[in-house]
């Protein structure tokens, strides 16, 4: 099945994006149907945080890094954001499904791992949910410091097992020790998919929130 290569345990995952997209892609038209199956609420679960942290979230500019088929955006505006929502996203047919939620101001194509297609300084909030396992993380970070606006939000999620072994958590201190950004929190390993017959007991979500300076 396509998701056999983007949902691994063993975390033998690919970091290029047109790999990633193609699986994605596969996957786009039953995507909504099994994670509601698996139980997955992490973008209900980031919404409220974004809400809970971010002054303004109501009429806030939001980025969704790494959109889908828009089940993040969906949940902004089921939790009050009313403001410019963009989502971007590497899979084609992710994007189309999520054009139909009739939720997002912009979609765009684009590659996570590059220049994301955005001003600096030019959005209040990020969410990037279940997407930082494809990625390069000092580099989206830094990209997120880039487009987010002073005092603005990012709320993101991560593969308790990746927490470590990729260092991420050493990348958020040593941005926080340069003064770019501060947690305001970062949870305990959280369930993920917790109805999916491997992924559940084996994998844990971390939310962490973090805020530019």
């Amino acid at each position: 099945m396509s998701q056999d290569k983007i949902l691994r345990t063993d975390g033998n995952v690919s970091r290029i994006g047109a790999v990633n997209a193609e699986s994605y892609d596969d996957w786009a038209s039953d995507y909504d149907r099994e994670l509601a199956n698996w139980g997955y609420e992490a973008p209900e679960q980031a919404a409220g945080l974004l809400k809970g942290h971010l002054p303004g979230f109501d009429g806030a500019a939001i980025l969704d890094c790494g959109s889908g088929t828009g089940l993040t955006g969906a949940a902004l505006r089921a939790a009050g954001a009313r403001g410019r929502l963009t989502g971007l996203d590497a899979s084609e047919s992710s994007l189309e499904t999520a054009k139909q939620k009739h939720v997002y101001d912009r979609l765009e194509h684009a590659d996570l791992n590059k220049h994301l297609p955005l001003e600096d300084e030019s959005v209040d909030g990020i969410l990037c949910i279940g997407v930082l396992t494809y990625l390069e993380e000092e580099a989206i970070f830094r990209e997120w410091l880039r487009v987010l606006r002073g005092g603005g939000i990012a709320v993101f999620t991560s593969r308790d097992d990746f927490w470590q072994s990729r260092g991420i958590a050493e990348m958020l201190n040593r941005l926080e020790l340069e003064g770019r950004w501060e947690a305001l929190h970062v949870s305990r390993p959280m369930p993920y998919l917790p109805g999916h017959p491997d992924f559940a007991d084996k994998v844990k979500a971390i939310y962490a929130v973090y805020r530019k300076l």
